[in-house]
């Protein structure tokens, strides 16, 4: 019996391998880091756009702002693979050795190694993108579509837990998750942004204004309502904390602002964005969106309210910084267009809550 004892010390029971297998439990402490690391890719991404908008960049891949950006997924992956082995090692299936949520992204680690390497290829062959081709060309696209796999890591695996604390301490990783993804999205229709390019809607108005009435459009429509609909995903599934729209909100605005840059003085659409993200905090406080009325006029407000602010923004910038003028839009353009935007949002809350019944009260 003594000797059976101790040959079960030296060499464990299959049992217990057996029980280790599976996918392994959640882990608060992968969740945190994985956030942090998208919050450094997020910078790296931006700080490359950055430096090609202020002509910081030559024809070269090997540059500063590139090493941040790769070096940032390196640091991810590296975690994920490491991650990986350990649980290996505990004794989880090879397939099954990461929490819910991060094999995903460790395959998005090694689609953007591809990618990286497609990149350069292309920059080889083709030579290397001006302006608008850096956000479209297939090689970037690939690099945008499996960096946006490894940063959906702890979304991923937050999502499915019945037992998250709704608070800041619960859903932070989520929520700076959250925000670097948007950013991720403005930042690939950066060609309509709500930014210092603004400045093409003051002084005097153009002759032939077709143009430049649709950029503005295109602008503030697509982006308000991109920010609604990460807002709106978020608040279906958690009770937001208050604060949770506006770090949101002023972190997207903070970073596509700071890439355009100009003037000091253009950070103050951070003002308006702050403004609506407060508001949005203070309906989710008010109103539970679990009520289809509070769903639709939350989709609504928030739009309309972003979109205003902004062209406030723009009307003061013409007029006390950049010196051409105020906003030259007419009634007809610079209240219309917050309308458009607030019409895409209510198609929009119809899309993600479509009307269970003939009830008028759930249109």
């Amino acid at each position: 019996m003594a000797s059976t004892q101790s040959a079960e010390r030296i060499f464990p029971a299959k049992t217990g391998k057996r029980a280790l297998a599976g996918i392994p439990a959640d882990n608060i402490g992968l969740d945190w880091a994985m956030a942090i690391c998208t919050c450094i890719i997020t910078f790296g991404l931006f700080i490359d756009g950055w430096a090609h908008n202020h002509d910081k960049v030559d024809d070269s891949f090997f540059t500063p702002w590139h090493a941040l950006l790769y070096g940032s997924i390196a640091a991810a992956g590296l975690l994920l693979i490491y991650t990986h082995f350990r649980n290996v090692g505990r004794g989880h299936r090879w397939r099954q050795a990461l929490p819910y949520g991060y094999g995903l992204s460790l395959a998005g680690f090694f689609i953007f190694a591809t990618g990286g390497v497609a990149d350069l290829i292309w920059h080889e062959i083709f030579g290397f993108e001006e302006g608008l081709e850096a956000l479209l060309s297939p090689s970037h696209l690939l690099l945008a579509v499996s960096g946006l796999m490894i940063m959906t890591g702890p979304i991923r695996a937050m999502w499915r837990r019945a037992d998250t604390e709704q608070s800041w301490r619960g859903l932070l990783p989520a929520i700076l998750a959250f925000a670097c993804i948007t950013s991720v999205f403005t930042f690939f229709t950066t060609f309509a942004a709500v930014s210092s390019e603004f400045i093409a809607l003051t002084g005097a108005r153009p002759e032939d204004h077709t143009l430049t009435d649709v950029y503005g459009i295109i602008a503030l429509v697509m982006h308000a309502n991109i920010l609604l609909a990460v807002v709106l995903f978020m608040a279906r599934r958690w009770r937001l904390p208050f604060g949770a729209v506006t770090l949101l909100f002023v972190a997207n605005s903070l970073l596509m602002t700071w890439m355009h840059v100009l003037e000091p003085g253009d950070f103050i659409f951070v003002i308006s964005a702050g403004a609506a993200g407060l508001l949005g905090d203070w309906l989710l406080r008010r109103d539970s969106l679990d009520e289809t009325g509070s769903f639709r006029r939350f989709a609504i407000i928030l739009p309309f309210v972003y979109c205003l602010g902004a062209l406030l923004m723009t009307q003061i910038l013409g007029t006390n910084v950049w010196g051409t003028g105020g906003l030259w839009w007419l009634i007809h353009m610079w209240l219309g267009v917050p309308l458009l935007a607030a019409a895409f949002g209510y198609g929009l809350s119809m899309l993600m809550r479509p009307p269970v019944s003939i009830d008028p009260g759930t249109l």
